[in-house]
């Protein structure tokens, strides 16, 4: 809460046009121009440019790197492919690495230096700090984080389940496998993961769920005897994990070490390759804000895992590929769909493509996101996800790519 090797700071590196690489603020070098080309889009056509933030090195990485490849894997797609109206796209990548104030130069920079026409948000986490930059500057955001600003800024087109609707899930998961009594272990680095106790407190009473144990845990940490001895005396049936795939994991295994053995629970985000190499998280079930990364079932899916498979087809064989890789393909679809409806190209206003997603109504985008409405001027709630588990060591989907979904209050 997930790489191949690229420099950070860069524009990525995107067929049909030269893109020049980008030094962001503090990183201390800057790259010459690159250029590449496929068939498909015209190298002689201007680009439709987009930005795309994250946090892609650094604490917070663990599992949102790969989300990054996954939009590369887009970009590249739709540009062999003939690009958006005529125009191959440009992706201009920035790595705020889990700082706010970064993570505010690099959107300042996409909107007022490289003048994208969206931004791209590949579970960042620090929308508080930047969200004013492109509300000010009309320019939409497309993506899935954890951050309340999904779904309480109208701005924020979020193209996965929102917060909310993303634990709820989760929570039903574990409902489904009879956990009545949960353990949270929440990051000690991020604010958002302390966020996460009230409202499974909340969204667990009318699961019959109750949250008997909570503890911070440091990331870094060498041991978390003592938090996975707090559950075990508490009694839960189930643990959870607010922190990057790759924390949850070792604190799966030092609990199991310890003779705690619960079902975890957890969002797709943090189940990731590794998860299937450990005996001590078989059986965990969970839920996926968009269509889950290792299915194959229909032709959206099928697309996706040819485009990773041509042009990134180590990524899936990564310790931390799981669900929040698919936020990159994921947003990147909802913009190409939209802005290829509303007819976009480099010289159109960024109020054509607002325009275009206000008049999005129950799409799914080919069932690679949950349904999406989005209404001019209010805030979007996915209230829908998809369960995911591991079972006998392998992936599963215990529901099929039926969603299931927060009732309305």
């Amino acid at each position: 809460m997930m790489s191949r090797s690229l420099r950070t700071c860069t524009g990525a590196v995107v067929p049909a046009l030269t893109v020049v690489a980008l030094a962001l603020a503090g990183c201390g070098s800057s790259s010459p121009p690159v250029s590449s080309s496929t068939p498909g889009a015209s190298p002689v056509a201007a680009p439709i440019v987009v930005g795309v933030l994250g946090s892609f090195t650094g604490v917070a990485s663990g599992s949102t790197a790969h989300a990054k490849i996954l939009a590369q894997d887009w970009v590249s797609m739709t540009n062999a492919t003939g690009g958006i109206n005529g125009h191959p796209v440009q992706a201009i990548i920035l790595d705020d690495q889990n700082s706010a104030s970064t993570a505010l130069a690099n959107a300042t920079q996409l909107v007022q230096q490289d003048h994208v026409k969206a931004i791209l948000d590949l579970s960042d986490n620090l929308e508080s700090a930047w969200a004013k930059v492109a509300d000010t500057a009309n320019v939409p955001v497309i993506g899935q984080s954890e951050s309340p600003i999904f779904g309480s800024d109208p701005n924020f087109y979020p193209s996965g389940t929102t917060v909310e609707a993303l634990t709820w899930g989760e929570l039903m998961a574990g409902a489904r496998a009879k956990v009545t009594k949960l353990s949270v272990l929440y990051c000690a680095e991020i604010a958002n993961c302390a966020e996460a106790i009230p409202l499974i407190t909340a969204l667990g009473k009318p699961l019959n769920m109750k949250l008997s144990y909570a503890a911070k845990i440091s990331s870094t940490a060498v041991s978390y005897t003592a938090p996975c001895l707090g559950a075990k005396n508490a009694g839960t049936q189930g643990g959870t994990v607010a922190a990057a795939s790759d924390v949850a994991l070792r604190v799966a295994q030092s609990c199991a070490s310890q003779g705690y053995k619960p079902t975890w629970l957890t969002t797709g985000g943090e189940m990731t390759t590794s998860w299937l190499k450990q005996p001590a998280v078989n059986g965990a079930v969970g839920n996926s804000q968009e269509v889950p990364w290792f299915d194959d079932s229909i032709p959206a899916t099928k697309t996706m895992q040819a485009a990773i498979a041509k042009y990134s087809p180590s990524v899936t064989s990564s310790d931390a590929y799981g669900a929040v890789a698919t936020i990159g393909w994921a947003a990147g679809t909802v913009f190409g769909a939209v802005a290829t409806a509303a007819h976009l190209t480099p010289s159109s206003s960024t109020s054509v493509l607002v325009a275009a997603l206000d008049k999005v109504s129950n799409n799914t985008f080919g069932g690679i996101t949950p349904p999406l409405t989005y209404t001019a001027g209010k805030p979007t709630i996915v209230g829908c996800s998809f369960l995911v588990g591991i079972k006998n060591g392998s992936w599963a989907e215990p529901n099929g790519l039926k969603t299931v979904c927060l009732p309305a209050s």
